[in-house]
């Protein structure tokens, strides 16, 4: 019999016996607990198709939950963002709302607070950054990347030619630039005044440097054209003065135009003045119980007798002695020669018709306290003087000069007589 008979005889006797327990139970585990369903891929036990429903429910409900927490911070984040950004807007908003504000009313010389008019000065070929430049610096604009801005959008970039100009500081930016553009470079002339110069000698002075005339300027010290400044518009008792302005121009180096109007010189010797009276010394007057007219006068008369600045403190004390305490030993006049001749400086000054004759209304040897006005412009030591004299003049109440500037001081008249003859003022 072949192989091949063999094999289909065994496959036809084959009989595969189960167990009819077995097939409708299974076969019992040798641990006696039943078997769990089996994967036949992996051999892992098979979940219930109940748990596996809960288990993708749980996950679905996880990922809800999941989006709903990310709708609720996305819209967070939505709403800071809209904030911070409407935030943004607001602040650059106002930014750009003030600075067009402040850049119109510059254009418009609306809030200038330059007086009359100013000098400026522009280098060769200048740029409209030079200009920009000068014109901050002399008060006639104050924003100067508004009136570059301005110029740019105008085309008034060119045009333009160096020297010095004299412009109105209340002009608009157009009317500065035509000025710019059409005003002739004018020549100019730099003046100093020495302090305790009077009204009638700065008018000498800029007369002899062809700023103005002498008459011109004396008849300005006395009108009523600079009442706006404060310390001008505060005089008191107008008609007993010589000079309105007299004491108010301060003593200082200037640059003026040769044939300038003489309000337009005085105008920034006033306005020096202003300036040089700072918060802190009007405060310090106002403390003194004194006005700025009656400080100004007391600082003229110490700026025309001292020989120095130690000197100043020293005379403003003596006089302060005898303004409060002089009729207590019998002074009752300041005795000052510096006042003797005013307007005049000396007698030789005075008109020779009146000289013999002439009485001034300012003489201390003749009236009681201080005289009506300043008799010169006294400079800044002096002024502070007056607000704070010497602390070691107390009890004096005269002094005296040689020829050459040395200063004596005395209690007494026998003192001070013996101080003039020691002096050379007396034989």
């Amino acid at each position: 019999m072949t192989d091949h008979q063999n094999e289909n005889n065994r496959a036809k006797n084959f009989v595969l016996h189960i167990p009819e327990e077995e097939m409708q139970y299974g076969a019992p585990s040798e641990s006696g607990e039943k078997e769990s369903l089996s994967s036949f891929s992996d051999g892992h036990p098979r979940q219930p198709k109940a748990d596996k429903k809960a288990v993708k429910k749980e996950k679905r409900e996880a990922k809800k939950e999941h989006r709903r927490r990310n709708r609720i911070k996305g819209g967070r984040n939505r709403w800071t963002f809209r904030l911070v950004w409407l935030v943004m807007v607001l602040l650059l908003g106002m930014t750009m709302g003030l600075y067009l504000v402040d850049g119109t009313n510059d254009l418009l010389g609306a809030t200038r607070t330059g007086k009359g008019t100013v000098s400026v000065p522009l280098p060769e070929d200048p740029t409209v950054d030079d200009i920009a430049q000068a014109l901050y610096k002399a008060g006639a604009i104050q924003n100067v990347e508004f009136f570059k801005l301005y110029c740019g959008i105008t085309s008034n970039e060119e045009s333009f030619s160096g020297g010095t100009y004299e412009l109105d500081a209340s002009l608009d930016y157009e009317g500065l630039i035509n000025a710019l553009q059409s005003q002739k470079n004018l020549e100019t002339v730099t003046v100093t005044f020495p302090e305790g110069y009077s009204v009638r000698q700065i008018a000498q002075l800029l007369e002899e440097n062809k700023v103005c005339s002498a008459d011109d300027v004396l008849k300005a010290c006395q009108s009523d054209d600079f009442e706006e400044y404060d310390i001008v518009a505060e005089i008191q008792n107008e008609d007993d003065l010589y000079y309105k302005l007299e004491g108010y121009l301060f003593p200082d180096t200037y640059d003026f135009y040769k044939g300038e109007d003489a309000n337009s010189v005085l105008s920034k010797m006033v306005y020096n003045t202003s300036k040089k009276l700072s918060t802190d010394l009007r405060d310090a007057i106002e403390k003194k119980g004194m006005t700025i007219q009656e400080v100004l006068t007391l600082a003229s008369i110490v700026q025309a007798e001292a020989s120095d600045e130690a000197d100043m403190y020293k005379i403003a004390a003596i006089l302060e002695n005898r303004l409060e305490s002089g009729s207590s030993v019998n002074i009752y006049h300041l005795d000052c020669d510096s006042t003797t001749f005013y307007p005049y400086r000396t007698k030789e000054d005075v008109p020779e018709d009146e000289r013999d004759t002439y009485v001034s209304r300012y003489d201390t040897y003749t009236i009681t306290g201080l005289p009506a006005g300043p008799i010169c412009n006294p400079g800044i030591d002096a002024i502070r003087a007056v607000l704070d004299p010497s602390t070691e003049m107390s009890g004096y109440y005269y002094f005296c000069h040689d020829k050459n500037g040395k200063a004596y001081y005395a209690r007494t008249q026998a003192e001070h007589e013996e101080n003039m003859r020691e002096a050379g003022l007396l034989e």
